[in-house]
């Protein structure tokens, strides 16, 4: 990190890390409870490996922390809040989607409502 990065630069580069589906899917595991690379590619249905190279991204900005328990890492989320900031997420995400609906209700309830240009014509 250079001393000239903003904010704005510290929060993009969380958000870019927390931009993908495969780190999201490991996050919402380990927000269960602490886990090994085994036991997240398990429920996830993703390769070790893959869980591994997504891990080792998350760690180094912070999100996760490694402790070792029985010759394995076991992962964790480092800070409860990253287990709030996907909550808020998700209800931006619902209310856009409740948003979306209403208005594909409304447009469907207009169309019902005039006819079509189609049939003004026969």
């Amino acid at each position: 990190m250079t001393t000239k990065q903003s904010v704005f630069d510290l929060q993009a580069d969380l958000c870019k890390t927390m931009s993908n589906a495969t780190r999201l899917k490991i996050l919402h595991c380990l927000r269960q409870a602490p886990r090994c690379v085994g036991d997240i590619a398990q429920m996830t249905g993703l390769a070790q490996p893959t869980v591994s190279q997504h891990l080792a991204i998350l760690r180094s900005r912070g999100i996760v922390a490694a402790q070792r328990a029985n010759g394995e890492a076991v992962y964790q989320i480092a800070d409860p809040k990253i287990g709030r900031v996907c909550d808020l997420m998700r209800e931006v995400l619902a209310e856009q989607m409740a948003q979306q609906v209403q208005l594909f209700q409304t447009l469907d309830h207009k169309q019902h409502r005039y006819p079509s240009p189609q049939a003004e014509s026969k």
